[in-house]
């Protein structure tokens, strides 16, 4: 093991130099990668192929290192999400009632069974006679309907992240 170590350790610390930029931790890993195949020195010879697996070890070493690198940061005692809504859902509670009136019956009836009322949606495709299919397919178009008209109504604009970033005026 000591001959294939010699003819492998330029090679591999290298190798490490190019991943971490830094030849003093290459030097740290390469010791560290030497002190693991000694540890599998038993059987290292009997290998298909050794080099395959020192580059594994090698990989996983900076995996680890990676790992335990990261800093993190201390979290303080208060709650970075407040239990409080933001000021827009809080207006879009009050214009939601609204909303759902200018929708209509059919409508309505799907957002308010499924979506408030929390029915499950099988059963509500059953009291229609219509597949499950069907049902979710009506209560999509239901749901663009009512996000349309309380875009108008609510004046609210909507953005890439989150289906509501902003709400403009009250009516």
């Amino acid at each position: 093991m000591t001959l294939f170590w010699q003819q492998h350790k330029p090679e591999l610390f290298r190798f490490l130099v190019s991943k971490t930029g830094d030849e003093e931790k290459a030097a740290d890993l390469l010791q560290e990668l030497f002190l693991r195949a000694r540890a599998h020195s038993d059987h290292f010879c009997e290998m298909e192929n050794p080099r395959a697996w020192l580059y594994r070890a090698a990989r996983n070493l900076l995996i680890d290192e990676h790992r335990s690198a990261r800093e993190f940061v201390e979290l303080g005692e208060e709650p970075l999400l407040s239990d409080t809504p933001s000021d827009a859902i809080s207006m879009l509670n009050i214009c939601l009632p609204e909303t759902l009136q200018a929708l209509p019956e059919d409508e309505r009836w799907l957002i308010e069974e499924s979506d408030l009322n929390r029915r499950p949606q099988q059963q509500l495709a059953e009291e229609l006679g219509i597949s499950l299919t069907a049902f979710k397919s009506r209560l999509l178009r239901a749901r663009k309907h009512l996000r349309e008209v309380m875009t108008a109504l609510c004046q609210i604009e909507a953005d890439d992240t989150s289906p509501v970033c902003c709400h403009k005026k009250m009516m």
